[in-house]
């Protein structure tokens, strides 16, 4: 078992949402370990710990040769396993800790909070497109410059490193048009849940898709789709300034969607169990509320991301 805190958890976190297709080796250096009855853990420590994530070193080399050759793939586990913040499960934060609402009654909301609800996936808006380049080492995007290497290829400049260079990786931000029996909303996706649904990387589908005109076909599958959001209703939804709600996890898992479905509204928060809340301490304390602020306010650094056009419009697909 492996803690990290704070930036360390943040660094591996995106680092695995945007690689999720490969398979990723992680050295930690001078980290915080623990025997407790002979079970062994390790932590990060302080600022002293290094993480490096599939390094080009001889150790790295020499590791891989030790895989066994036996054709079985190791890959990440679903993004929805990640502990992220209060180590809630997901099944935990759809029937426990959120209100269920209505996409109208989320439309009309008039209380900042986290909720959650069910939708179908009609169409989504590309206007913007459906991914945008951002720096390989922070996630933040990155701006095109009219400069080149010494290898002729474009260089991009990168606000947080405060230079240019070309290590940039495409992420995806789909802003999907999502109803249900009450009305429809406009939900936006980043990266890491929209990885998810899709089960590609948006390196991948950008490096395949060689008409940016065409949306992707494992995007475009999306369309029909009944998935389960959980979303923020912040300020500037509210008072009329943002089109759309930011998507905080997702996902098409059926048997929860069935689950989710069948169940009277006034019913949803009545399902705790022991089961249903965990973290590494051994549980999350404290009573679930119906209605809470969201106190993870968008940072100020994403909103030309989370900009778009309120017009919606459906790009062709292939076989258009």
């Amino acid at each position: 078992m492996c803690t990290l805190w704070d930036g360390y958890a943040k660094q591996v976190y995106d680092y695995s949402m945007s690689n999720m297709s490969i398979m990723i080796i992680c050295i930690i250096r001078f980290c915080s370990i623990k025997e407790w009855k002979g079970v062994y853990s390790i932590s990060s420590g302080f600022n002293s710990t290094q993480i490096l994530l599939n390094p080009t070193c001889s150790l790295v080399d020499e590791f891989k040769l030790c895989l066994p050759d036996d054709s079985l793939a190791i890959t990440n586990k679903d993004s929805s396993q990640w502990s992220v913040a209060s180590a809630t499960s997901v099944r935990a934060r759809f029937f426990v800790l959120n209100e269920r609402l209505t996409i109208r009654d989320i439309v009309d909301s008039t209380l900042v909070g986290t909720f959650v609800t069910l939708g179908t996936i009609e169409n989504i808006d590309t206007e913007r497109g459906w991914q945008y380049l951002s720096c390989k080492y922070h996630n933040k995007k990155v701006m095109p410059t009219t400069n080149v290497d010494d290898d002729n290829r474009p260089l991009f400049y990168c606000n947080t490193c405060d230079k240019e260079h070309i290590d940039v990786i495409p992420r995806f931000k789909l802003i999907v048009h999502v109803k249900d029996d009450t009305g429809e909303a406009n939900f936006l996706l980043f990266d890491g849940n929209a990885q998810v649904l899709v089960r590609r990387s948006a390196a991948e589908l950008y490096d395949e898709n060689l008409d940016e005109d065409l949306l992707p076909e494992a995007v475009s599958d999306l369309f029909g789709k009944r998935i389960l959001f959980e979303v923020s209703v912040d300020a500037d939804n509210i008072k009329g300034k943002s089109s759309h709600y930011v998507v905080r996890i997702a996902t098409a898992d059926r048997e929860l969607i069935e689950e989710f479905a069948a169940l009277p509204v006034k019913q949803v928060l009545m399902l705790q169990s022991s089961d249903d809340i965990s973290s590494d301490s051994g549980g999350l304390s404290g009573t679930p509320l119906s209605k809470r602020k969201n106190q993870d306010e968008q940072q100020s650094s994403l909103e030309d991301q989370h900009s778009v056009n309120k017009k919606l419009f459906l790009k062709k697909v292939k076989g258009e």
